[in-house]
């Protein structure tokens, strides 16, 4: 009996605690107001030329040597070498397939020549044989027997018909030639396209400056950069030779952070080497949808193109990482409340105030805003306490 009204007295005082406690309350009051968003990213230049690997026919090519990247290149001076070696076993086998092929072209015609010698020698004593036959016939039977006239014209007609048929051994033999003839010529014209093509693959191997310039490597989308002994692809991405005279910024936004960003908003820039000095810009543009800029992370950011206000040609390099805040808001006076105090019901963004120990439920219109706090237009005054819970009965 003692534990149950020992229990119920303690019970007693918590609920009395509690409503005697004070409610979290936050006082209304103007104070500076600004919203930065930090972003990271990197130089670039807003123009350049782009290197990539030659379209050669014999699929992908792998580096065997790299100019120096950020290094001064002057026109026809070697950026990339490619390794050859393949090619080079590919064209000597060709080389020899095609000489191969080329005997068998003079074999097989000395073969068509001899047996089409043969047949024309055929034909010409066919036909000796059988004028002969016919000029000298003598169908007379005083001078000759029956017998002897019937062999005569026997011979005659088989002299003809052999004739004939040699004539048609003629013609079907030179088809079938040319058709023999034919096909290794074929087999020749491709052995020399393959070899021409691998002699034009073979002068490509190194790949040159096109201008004066300063040579940067291309980053992929893991954000690697090209190394010797990597393969590429025909026509892929290689190096650039960006125009530094006029450079740019991208940087990289988070998604949840990306407040408000509009086009010509002010940015400070500063280079990771040299934190110090201060460099400024406006968003020149923003991209429509985030990406993903790692290769597996989850997390998404918004890229931001930002054009410099002055260029520097001496210390600014294609490539340089960098750190950026983005002012979306200047440091001004406003009444600014928390995020958290504000509700929202059928659209319409609401406060509790407290008076008189009680709380009364205002509309309110809001602008700008940060990651915590949000700037009151109109519908509290400054002084006035709010409830940073919301006081709706459960």
């Amino acid at each position: 009996m003692n534990k149950i009204i020992t229990i119920i007295a303690a019970l007693a005082l918590l609920s009395c605690s509690e409503q005697d406690s004070p409610p979290l309350l936050y006082s209304v009051e103007e104070k500076p107001f600004e919203v930065i968003i930090p972003a990271k990213g990197e130089l670039f230049a807003a123009q350049a030329t782009v290197i990539s690997a030659p379209m050669s026919r014999n699929g992908v090519q792998v580096i065997s040597w790299l100019a120096p990247e950020f290094s001064h290149v002057k026109k026809g001076d070697t950026i990339v070498r490619l390794d050859g070696e393949s090619m080079q076993v590919q064209s000597k086998n060709k080389l020899n397939e095609l000489a191969l092929i080329q005997q068998d072209m003079q074999q097989k015609s000395g073969e068509l020549n001899k047996e089409l010698s043969g047949i024309n020698k055929d034909i010409a004593m066919v036909d000796q044989e059988k004028l002969f036959a016919e000029q000298f016939s003598i169908e007379d039977e005083r001078i000759r027997s029956k017998l002897e006239i019937i062999e005569s014209l026997q011979n005659a007609e088989y002299l003809g018909t052999k004739q004939g048929y040699l004539n048609w051994k003629n013609e079907s033999f030179s088809e079938s030639a040319k058709g023999d003839m034919g096909l290794l010529e074929m087999k020749q014209q491709l052995s020399q396209t393959q070899i021409d093509q691998l002699k034009a693959s073979l002068s490509q191997l190194e790949i040159k400056a096109p201008h004066d310039g300063l040579l940067a490597y291309k980053v992929n989308w893991r954000g690697e950069k090209v190394r010797t002994g990597q393969t590429m692809w025909p026509g892929q991405k290689i190096a650039e030779l960006p125009d530094i005279s006029v450079m740019k910024a991208k940087l990289w936004v988070i998604e949840n952070e990306a407040i408000d960003l509009e086009k010509d908003k002010k940015v400070a820039l500063r280079l990771n080497a040299n934190a110090e000095h201060v460099f400024y810009g406006k968003i020149e543009s923003i991209a429509a949808f985030p990406t993903s800029i790692k290769r597996g992370d989850p997390q998404k950011y918004f890229e931001v193109i930002v054009k410099l206000d002055q260029q520097n040609p001496e210390q600014f390099v294609p490539g340089q990482k960098i750190e950026a805040d983005i002012e979306i808001a200047s440091n001004q006076q406003k009444l600014i409340i928390p995020k958290q105090s504000v509700f929202s019901d059928q659209n319409q963004l609401f406060v509790y105030i407290y008076q008189s120990g009680r709380f009364v439920k205002t509309k309110i219109e809001t602008g700008a805003s940060s990651l915590s706090h949000i700037v009151v237009a109109s519908g509290l005054e400054a002084g006035q306490k709010i409830s940073l819970t919301s006081q709706e009965k459960s």
